[in-house]
């Protein structure tokens, strides 16, 4: 379940690491492409910093929500509560990385959008494009973020649920 998390960081990193050297070596120099860069991989950055931290914790010993109160499991956890724990982890895990993947859709479809309005703007109009850009962008983000605290809350009720019904 770690490994997952981390495989899909690695595997977006070094797909987006080849586009940047062409992009900085192209002849014509778009602007609009260097604020979709720098927009898109920042909020790229921050969706995979907290994937990154969910993806050191152990469900055992430790909830993922930040303002969930965390209930530590009991000293002996038999192997059935155990298994139920990894498995639901497994679950939670991959649900994240779904919400990875819509947050990557939806940036992706923002920089289309605003690449092709920029194109038609001058002056004052690039200028409102680009807060318009970027501030769909934090929506998208905020939405994202969202989710993912929901998710994390429905795994600590379901963790606490487990460690209630576990033998000890």
């Amino acid at each position: 379940m770690k490994t997952g998390i981390n495989k899909t960081l690695l595997i977006a990193t070094l797909m987006t690491l080849p586009a940047w050297p062409l992009a900085a070596q192209s002849r014509a120099y778009d602007p609009a492409e260097r604020v979709v860069q720098d927009v898109v991989a920042f909020t790229l950055h921050r969706a995979a910093e907290e994937l990154l931290r969910v993806s050191r914790i152990d469900p055992v010993y430790q909830g993922y929500s930040r303002h969930y109160v965390l209930r530590h499991a009991p000293p002996r956890l038999d192997e059935r509560s155990r298994k139920q724990l990894r498995r639901l982890a497994a679950e939670h895990h991959r649900k994240l990385a779904s919400y990875e993947r819509e947050l990557d859709r939806d940036l992706e479809r923002l920089a289309r959008e605003y690449q092709r309005d920029s194109r038609k703007a001058k002056g004052q109009q690039q200028h409102k494009a680009r807060q318009k850009f970027q501030r769909r962008v934090d929506q998208a983000y905020d939405k994202f973020a969202f989710k993912i605290e929901r998710e994390h809350d429905r795994f600590d009720h379901q963790r606490d649920r487990i460690f209630r019904n576990a033998r000890v």
